[in-house]
């Protein structure tokens, strides 16, 4: 009798790749940045104080001691202490200071200490003294460095540190506006490039203890306070697409400005700190009529969304600030367009409203929610993070029916910017120094894998005075690992072609050819240095089944050959493993 079958036995559980010490390590970096953060605006309103004689960050009209020369004076003092510390830090460093989305693209997540100083300090440096930018950036490059050195510290792996980096980010972002869906949102749509289950826990929990810390060093109160008193109907839908519409072009244009300017400043002023000193004077010349010019606009942007602002004042401030962050930026001024681009939309909001009424027919509209509208549109436009811009409305102001209408323009504001442009204002930074990265997206995991591990000897030899019965022979059984070539003194002549071979077989007459003679025309410069990233290149390029690989030193010498074959198969499995990373996969 035949035993019983078994049950299976059940299978092993996976073990899982998260790590509770890696959710603890973003809960304490949530709460160090929520730190830096209320550091740096406390810095920022006391050096204004200091430098201007009022927190610009926090008026929309000069006091009555207000002074235009000290404003002058303070934007030029800043157009020179910006020159002389960028100077200071290209003799620290040759290279430009990378930014967390770089970082995340390019580097798998490192950063140093010389990326956040080389960022923050010459931000610090401009916003402190009245220049039209953000700090928003450096807030966020603050957290991505300590992110990032906290976790080599550690020896996280390039995994775990991307994530780090984007849990600092959001963190960051998180604690600027006391809205932590919406520095998460940051850290997906632009540090991280995409979302998974594996990172909701660290990025979530980061960017609460961020908003926590803050909440207990300087009050729930937030950068600005946007009540809706006006319910969503329906009438509002279309509204919201056409600013949405609208914003895209504005945005667009925005971001086309800046350059505009920046190549204008360089025509025109060769001395880096003779175009900060202008573009300091035209934004005193702004300010006189429209004080609200100076700084971030964090307090122009409430009294903007509340009504304060409005009609020909918004239309007019509207293109003060627009000229004062597009010259700020281009003259060579360090900061961000993040809060610029939440006052321009939310002018922007106004200006319509404003307009609205003369067309005959249009139901009234609510210049409240216009201008929240047009604060989140633009935002996506310029930012390139449109579910960023919806959580932010809707933390900020609470009212779910209006972040309905607001998704629709931002979402329109987002398609539309990527289908006429293609960029958002960091990305279009990025091609201008000709990086072609489009997020956060890891883009160089093969360009820092090496091609040692996949480089053989050829499989066959002959010589450079070989016939081509020879090199039939030779080629026969060589199959993909090649033929190489060698003249009598050792050195390495080429691969012999196999296409050359076979249009030499097909001839009816048998022509005296050597095997010199059947080497591919062109090699491509292969050496064991070159990266896994340039030799797929080099086999997308050039149709061939294998590449010699030259030692670097001297170019006569083989060190071996790569098949394509074995080059795509290392790709596709670090591809793959990257992949099972990013999800929490275990190997």
């Amino acid at each position: 009798m035949s035993p019983e079958p078994r049950l299976s036995s059940v299978p092993d559980l996976r073990k899982p790749t998260g790590s509770f010490r890696l959710v603890g390590l973003a809960a304490v970096l949530g709460c160090l940045t929520g730190v830096a953060v209320a550091g740096i605006q406390s810095f920022v309103i006391f050096a204004q104080r200091a430098t201007l004689g009022f927190a610009a960050e926090r008026r929309i009209v000069l006091p009555d001691h207000a002074s235009y020369l000290r404003i002058a004076l303070a934007l030029i003092g800043s157009a020179l202490l910006v020159t002389v510390l960028t100077r200071l830090l290209s003799r620290w460093k040759t290279r430009e200071p990378i930014d967390a989305v770089e970082a995340n693209a390019l580097s798998g997540g490192t950063m140093s200490w010389f990326d956040a100083v080389g960022v923050v300090i010459p931000i610090l440096a401009s916003v402190s003294f009245g220049a039209s930018v953000g700090i928003e950036a450096a807030v966020t490059q603050l957290g991505a460095v300590l992110a990032s050195r906290i976790g080599r510290r550690l020896g996280r792996p390039r995994s775990d540190l991307r994530l780090l980096v984007g849990a600092g980010s959001a963190a960051a972002i998180a604690a600027a506006y006391r809205a932590p869906i919406a520095g998460m949102l940051y850290a997906y749509e632009l540090v991280l490039g995409t979302y998974t289950k594996r990172t909701l826990a660290p990025i979530g929990l980061a960017a609460i203890c961020a908003v926590i810390t803050m909440w207990l060093l300087t009050g729930q109160a937030k950068p600005f306070n946007l009540p809706l008193e006006t319910q969503a109907s329906w009438s509002d839908f279309p509204l919201a697409l056409a600013i949405g519409l609208l914003a895209a072009l504005f945005g667009i244009g925005v971001m086309l400005l800046v350059t505009i300017l920046e190549r204008l400043f360089k025509r025109l002023f060769p001395g880096h700190a003779m175009r900060r000193a202008v573009a300091g004077l035209l934004l005193t010349a702004l300010a006189i009529r429209f004080p609200a010019v100076l700084g971030s606009g964090h307090a122009a942007v409430e009294h903007a969304v509340n009504g304060d602002i409005a009609g020909r004042h918004a239309l007019g401030l509207l293109g003060a600030k627009t000229v004062a962050s597009a010259a700020s930026l281009g003259s060579g001024f360090r900061g961000g367009l993040f809060s610029a681009s939440l006052l321009l939309g939310a002018l922007l909001g106004q200006c319509v409203a404003w307009i609205v009424p003369f067309f005959p027919g249009v139901p009234p509209v609510s210049p409240t929610l216009c201008a929240v509208i047009g604060m989140a549109s633009v935002g996506a436009s310029i930012i390139g993070s449109p579910l960023t811009m919806i959580f932010l409305v809707l933390e900020t102001t609470g009212d779910y029916d209006a972040a309905i209408v607001v998704a629709i323009g931002a979402v329109a504001a987002s398609f539309l910017t990527d289908r006429l442009f293609g960029y958002s204002f960091a990305t279009w930074r990025f091609q201008q120094r000709g990086l072609a990265i489009e997020g956060g997206h890891d883009v160089s995991r093969l360009a820092a894998s090496p091609i040692s591990g996949i480089i053989k000897p050829p499989k066959r030899s002959i010589a450079a005075n070989a016939e081509l019965d020879d090199v039939l022979r030779a080629i026969s059984t060589a199959g993909a690992r090649g033929t190489a070539v060698y003249q009598h003194d050792g050195s390495f002549t080429g691969l012999i072609d196999p296409r050359l071979v076979e249009a030499i077989e097909g001839e009816d007459v048998q022509l005296p050819v050597v095997a010199a003679e059947l080497v591919y025309e062109t090699n491509p410069v292969v050496t064991p240095r070159t990266n896994l990233a340039e030799l797929v290149d080099i086999f997308r390029n050039d149709d061939r089944a294998t590449v010699a690989v030259m030692d670097q030193t001297d170019s006569r010498a083989l060190v071996g050959v790569v098949r394509a074959r074995d080059a795509y198969a290392l790709a596709s499995h670090i591809l793959d493993m990257q992949r099972r990373e990013d999800l929490g996969i275990a190997k």
